[in-house]
């Protein structure tokens, strides 16, 4: 399935919101002394789940769309398998020796972080039941 312009475009904004924390994060790291290789790869790995775990539901939510009788179950079963993803992704930051948990688990909610900021800048407005076109 290729995505759609606006499953690229909002993933591609998720990126960059998360990318520019992801770094904030970083730099706080090294202004506290504790900035080590561990650290940028334990935020590359956060980082780069938490983009595709986007990335995966906006290709459910245009599938879901496309696809009214299997909608729900096609939700269900992709919101259960990305947050697998997450929970496997949270084991390693705490197992694996060589990844910082702190800085696996903190960029999970960067996107969440960054729609809110684009809320409160104006630059996202979800959509109300009557906007969507159907009354």
């Amino acid at each position: 399935m290729k995505p759609q312009k606006a499953v690229k475009q909002e993933t591609l904004r998720i990126a960059c919101g998360t990318g520019a924390l992801a770094l904030v994060m970083l730099l706080l790291h090294l202004a506290f002394g504790q900035l080590h290789w561990q650290t940028v790869v334990s935020a590359a790995l956060g980082s780069g789940w938490a983009v595709a775990n986007f990335f995966l539901m906006g290709l459910t939510v245009q599938k879901a769309a496309q696809d009214h009788a299997r909608a729900k179950n096609l939700m269900q079963f992709s919101y259960s398998l990305r947050m697998l993803g997450s929970a496997v992704v949270m084991i390693l930051g705490f197992t694996l020796p060589i990844l910082e948990p702190l800085a696996v688990i903190a960029p999970l909610v960067f996107p969440r972080i960054t729609i809110l900021g684009m809320q409160l800048a104006g630059k996202y407005r979800p959509e109300t039941e009557n906007e969507g076109g159907e009354e």
